[in-house]
């Protein structure tokens, strides 16, 4: 009996090491999972470093400043000179027709010219007191186009002044035009404007370099 009892526990420890065997083979033989590259995970919509989402770099702009009164377009000129805007910064020059009476010969009959016209309720003529071939003319109005400048023309006739005359000229523009401006000039434009209410600033095609 002892023989056969010792019999049956050496099959039944035998059978035990069989099975356990196979099943450690089995496991074994599965395909490893392949590792994981973390610096290779990126979640769906995530910006890659040193980028943003969808980032599309802005192109430069084109603008132009305009609506300025006389007195203020010096001031607004030299705080655009600021910006260091170099080339990118014009004036374009304005045509114009200037209604005048011709240079008399001294400046005393010059004053006596508008005494009559003052005469003649016509109080905006202006006596030219500075230098050069334009001295002691008398400025009677500055026209934007050369129908309202013979529109005023012919008022002054109807009211007596036979004398005046309507000259075209090249002025300096009241106009800034700002060529390829960045982001960083378009929010200081924008801040200059504040300090001008009456004037207008609006983006504008770009002309070709």
């Amino acid at each position: 009996m002892r023989l056969l009892f010792f019999i049956l526990l050496l099959v039944n420890v035998m059978a035990f090491a069989f099975y356990a065997y196979r099943d450690q083979g089995a496991n074994s033989s599965k395909p490893a999972l392949p590792e994981l590259n973390a610096d290779r995970i990126r979640l769906q919509g995530a910006a890659p470093a040193g980028g943003t989402v969808n980032s599309v770099s802005e192109k430069p702009t084109c603008w132009a400043w305009s609506g300025f009164k006389p007195e203020n377009r010096d001031a607004a000129r030299a705080a655009l000179d600021e910006l260091a805007l170099g080339d990118k910064l014009t004036q374009p020059s304005k045509e114009e027709f200037w209604v005048y009476i011709p240079p008399l010969k001294n400046k005393q009959e010059a004053e006596k010219k508008l005494d009559e016209l003052k005469a003649l309720t016509i109080t905006d003529a202006k006596l030219v007191d500075e230098g050069g071939k334009w001295r002691f003319a008398i400025s009677l109005a500055i026209d934007p186009s050369e129908d309202a400048a013979t529109v005023h023309l012919n008022q002054l006739k109807e009211k007596g002044v036979k004398s005046a005359k309507v000259l075209k000229r090249e002025a300096v523009g009241d106009t800034f035009v700002i060529q390829q401006a960045g982001e960083k000039n378009v929010a200081a434009l924008k801040a200059l404007q504040t300090r001008f209410g009456e004037t207008s600033l609006k983006q504008i095609e770009c002309q070709a370099p």
